[in-house]
């Protein structure tokens, strides 16, 4: 590997056997439940390595870092963040993470994908109109794949079809990218095993008040993305009178599939093998599945709140809480697993056991439905306005927009779906079945899965642009348009850590320097050494 000229190495923790720093100002880092084996050894629940507050990490200068990672998802738990200096508190600073979104609703928006941002206090939002994929009443699902954001619909206009749709960001188009079966929507995408998989759903609109779709050809399948417009079949569930697959999510390398209407769980192998996971309760209709710290869990409606379990274990219940009569979405921020609800538009948040805590209403809302985490805040859409509200801390949610504006024949408007893409919020709509997206502090991401396996990533700031190269190049980089808040001193700098969650994985050969790095300094082996 070539050197990086100009630039002064400042510290430097090979974590093959402790925390200390092996550079020549012994910036000694303390390990809390970490094992170290040739690297150190995260756990995604309570491993990190604190690092002093330094000073060249504060905003105010250049800088650069590189480190050797290696990701442990396969148990069903977060990727997490990688390095950050971030305050909880203000929920401000800088990240490098790995993004893995579950629960979105009915979706796993995102899957492993890197990202680099700086978030400031008091963020400027920017929303775009992205307009109406195959001009459909609902965005049903949006979903990360290879490089390209993906939309799954309700109704499509021209056939009363449930369609896929690909974003041209530079045209401002939507690509059709076909209609897996004869139902009326593609309610979920998912990305498993470097393939994208779509669920198809017969769905009633009448849940929304709205007229019924004319096409009631039952869904209750999955299909996997051959390209174009081609779809092949994978699997049906196997429960009687399927029409539905409400939630699609990944756990222990299986693909999970939740029936909506029907009851019922269950788990895939690639080759299409299903091992049935029930349902917790015959009468105890499902709205969604996420996974949190080793747990597959599943919210329920009917007042019926939360249930977990593993692939080997039986449901477990997890309790509820007053005024919460369906649970539509699960976020994991903090570290904390935290369910969106209706009657009320509320968070809440999972304290163990069956108890769970308020987390704060948006507004005046009845449902909260799309959760997102972008650059370390949190963003949720709601029913029956259709607005977006951001986490300001404390219980306290701030309107944001109203991305569905009132209509005198339309009760229920909502923002549905989520995902982050291309360093933005993006939500989906109901009745315009249009895509917004939001912008504010600057965030690169690699909207690329990443792979299994060791990976060498780099990221630099030099003031005015945020950069990270991975594997040999440069992979993203975004624009600093206004200045970067100061991250106080008291904020440490952690491995091991991030706004989403903590890492679960390995990591070695972490190197900090003084200065930024530029396109000619990076070999095409990786980020020097």
């Amino acid at each position: 590997m070539s050197t990086h000229t100009g630039r002064e190495l400042i510290g430097y923790w090979p974590l093959n056997e402790n925390s200390e720093d092996a550079g020549k100002y012994g910036r000694h880092g303390k390990a809390v439940n970490i094992k170290f084996d040739e690297s150190a050894v995260f756990d995604g629940r309570q491993s990190f390595i604190e690092l002093p507050a330094l000073q060249e990490t504060d905003g105010s200068r250049p800088f650069s870092l590189s480190l050797e990672f290696k990701i442990n998802d396969a148990d069903g738990i977060l990727p997490g963040g990688l390095v950050s200096r971030y305050s909880r508190d203000t929920m401000s600073g800088w990240h490098l993470s790995v993004l893995t979104q579950t629960g979105v609703t009915s979706t796993q928006s995102n899957w492993r994908n890197l990202q680099f941002g700086w978030s400031n206090q008091t963020p400027k939002h920017t929303w775009k109109d992205w307009g109406s994929p195959g001009n459909g009443r609902l965005v049903c699902t949006l979903c990360v794949y290879n490089g390209s954001l993906y939309a799954g619909i309700f109704d499509d206009e021209k056939d009363h079809l449930g369609h896929v749709y690909r974003l041209d960001q530079e045209a401002g188009e939507w690509m059709d990218c076909g209609h897996p079966d004869q139902s009326n929507s593609v309610w979920s995408l998912i990305e498993w095993k470097g393939r994208l998989y779509a669920g198809t759903m017969r769905y009633k609109a009448a849940g929304s008040l709205l007229p019924e779709s004319p096409n009631q050809v039952p869904g209750g399948k999955i299909y996997r993305y051959e390209g174009g417009q081609e779809w092949s079949f994978f699997a049906e569930l196997p429960v009687p009178d399927s029409d539905s697959v409400g939630s699609l999510t990944v756990y222990q390398e299986r693909l999970i599939a939740m029936s909506y209407y029907p009851h019922g769980v269950f788990a895939y192998d690639e080759e299409g093998a299903c091992q049935v996971l029930g349902a917790p309760g015959a009468d105890l209709r499902t709205m969604t599945v996420s996974v949190h710290q080793g747990y597959l869990y599943i919210g329920c409606n009917q007042s019926g709140g939360v249930y977990r379990r593993t692939l080997n274990t039986p449901w477990e219940y997890c309790g509820t809480a007053p005024k919460v009569d369906q649970v539509y979405c699960f976020s994991t921020f903090h570290n904390e697993l935290l369910m969106g609800v209706w009657h009320e538009g509320r968070m809440l948040r999972y304290e163990g056991g069956t108890e769970w805590s308020d987390y704060g209403l948006m507004g005046s809302e009845m449902e909260v439905m799309g959760i997102s985490v972008l650059n370390g805040k949190l963003y949720g859409g709601t029913l029956p306005s259709g607005q977006v509200y951001g986490f300001k801390g404390d219980r306290q949610w701030e309107l944001l927009a109203e991305l569905e504006p009132p209509h005198p024949d339309i009760k229920y408007r909502r923002v549905w779906s989520m995902a982050i893409f291309n360093g933005g919020l993006y939500a989906g709509t109901l009745p315009s079945g249009k895509v917004w997206s939001l912008y504010n502090d600057p965030l690169a991401t690699y909207d690329t899965s990443l792979s299994d396996g060791w990976h060498d990533a780099t990221i630099s700031y030099d003031c005015k642009k945020l950069s990270i190269y991975l594997d040999g190049g440069l992979v993203s980089s975004v624009d600093v348009s206004n200045e970067c808040d100061s991250i106080q001193n008291t904020v440490p700098m952690l491995i091991g850590s991030g706004p989403q969650s903590v890492f679960s994985g390995q990591v070695r050969n972490v190197r900090l320097y003084n200065a930024a790095l530029n396109d000619e300094q990076y070999s095409s082996k990786g980020a020097a050494n």
